[in-house]
């Protein structure tokens, strides 16, 4: 059965298909990787879980690890994977009746198009897809346009009552494995332990699979950590220990970012706790300015603006945050980006600095736009200590 209930995808891709409808699309092949699978997950349920080498007797070694839907302009879209193992899978819990396994991707994609007589075809995720597949695509289908897009992913920019509820979740899970992760912080702690009562919280709550590697970590790590067995450290009085885990809830993400102190305040080291009063306002400052319209550059700019206010500008990370969705980190992100956000994104906010070779900080939460402004979905204290 279907990850997708069948009024979500009937919803879905009358969505997709009226956004190509007014890009003058007749056709798009949405692409996914095992890294990657917010585009055709999102669409039809299925999404690959591994990639790596494959030998065929007819082309020696391929690539394995992708997937990919064709949606027509009107009708029903196919899908395809590259894992010929998956076959069970894929039939199971995709909504197309079309959908099967080829160790020759674009070269299959391609007879589609041509069979189907489509004329200018976006593909989105372009930046993924690979040039083997592309060459095959277009040596089947000469006489077809293929634009590199990101229609799909702009599609899926706005969730649907169930995707915000499944985030709603995901969120939830988050906060109970970075709240667990807290608690067990204290001088003399093993950094590696501590890591993985949050990876356990997360597989527990949520899906077996998780949104990505999460980052955990003490000391000059904790910019983007992840702790070994062999490195043996023990976190000291002083020290923060710094969460950004990443579960899954029916596949949806959650994302936090928390730090917590060993020892007291007085154990601070000052330079510290000025750069962590920094970031808690940065977070602050751009979740209030949150609303429909605003744009992300804008959110960043608040937070730019702060920073050189306080004297730390040079380590400010440039991202504020990032969408989130079926992928961790989705567009828009908060660079430069100046599409305005609409009500029903879920997006992140989370302000970074990094002082080389003495720490890093980074407050992260979930935040859904709404009509009337937003709502933060985290829902985890952003205090130092208990």
């Amino acid at each position: 059965m279907s990850e997708i209930p069948a009024r979500e995808y009937a919803s879905r891709l009358d969505r997709l298909q009226r956004a190509m409808a007014a890009e003058g699309f007749d056709g798009v092949i949405a692409y996914s990787t095992a890294k990657i699978q917010a585009n055709v997950r999102w669409l039809s349920g299925y999404f690959v879980r591994f990639a790596g080498w494959q030998h065929v007797q007819a082309a020696d070694y391929v690539m394995f690890g992708s997937c990919a839907c064709l949606v027509p302009g009107s009708g029903d879209p196919i899908v395809r994977t590259d894992l010929p193992w998956d076959q069970g899978r894929l039939a199971l819990i995709s909504h197309y009746p079309d959908a099967e396994c080829t160790t020759e991707l674009g070269a299959e994609l391609g007879r589609q198009v041509r069979s189907r007589r489509l004329e200018r075809v976006a593909i989105d995720n372009w930046l993924l897809f690979p040039a083997e597949y592309y060459f095959g695509l277009t040596r089947e289908a000469p006489d077809t346009e293929f634009v590199p897009s990101r229609l799909m992913s702009e599609v899926r920019r706005v969730k649907s009552p169930l995707e915000i509820s499944f985030h709603r979740k995901a969120e939830e899970v988050a906060d109970a494995a970075v709240q667990a992760g807290m608690a067990a912080v204290k001088p003399g702690a093993d950094e590696y332990e501590i890591a993985l009562i949050v990876e356990d919280t997360m597989r527990r709550l949520g899906d077996f699979e998780t949104a990505g590697s999460s980052q955990a970590g003490a000391g000059v790590v904790t910019a983007s950590g992840l702790p070994e067995p062999t490195r043996g450290k023990k976190v000291q009085r002083g020290e923060w220990y710094f969460f950004d885990p990443v579960p899954r809830y029916n596949g949806y993400c959650g994302d936090i970012a928390r730090m917590r102190l060993a020892g007291d305040l007085d154990d601070l080291d000052p330079r510290l706790e000025h750069l962590y009063d920094v970031t808690l306002a940065m977070n602050r400052a751009a979740i209030d300015a949150i609303k429909p319209g605003v744009t992300p550059k804008h959110l960043n700019d608040i937070a730019d603006e702060i920073a050189r206010e306080e004297g730390v500008y040079e380590y400010k990370f440039r991202l504020l945050g990032h969408a989130v969705g079926i992928d961790v980190h989705d567009i828009p992100d908060y660079y430069a980006d100046e599409s305005p956000l609409q009500a029903g994104e879920v997006i992140m906010i989370e302000p970074c600095l990094a002082v080389p070779n003495l720490a890093a900080t980074r407050i992260e939460d979930m935040v859904l736009v709404t009509e009337e402004g937003h709502e933060v979905l985290s829902t985890t204290p952003r205090d130092l200590v208990a």
